[in-house]
């Protein structure tokens, strides 16, 4: 962001035409676009059958048992 030290020159010794140049500078200045962020990080793809042939009977039980809302 531009401050008063920016100036350089001082706006009461600037001509009519500076003024407009500067003031021209600072409203382009505005728009250009910003840097945009990056995204976050893809999310990791799960392979469930995987997943489920890791689990042990007990697990799998109690995987069913949440899923069925009990």
């Amino acid at each position: 962001m531009a401050t008063i030290n920016d100036l350089g020159k001082s706006i009461s010794s600037m001509s009519d035409d500076e003024l407009m140049e500067r003031m021209r500078d600072l409203r382009q200045s505005r728009r250009t676009p910003k840097a945009k962020r990056k995204s976050a990080a893809k999310k990791k793809e799960v392979d469930v059958n995987a997943e489920l042939a890791k689990m042990t009977p007990e697990m799998k039980a109690q995987l069913l048992k949440t899923l069925e809302g009990g």
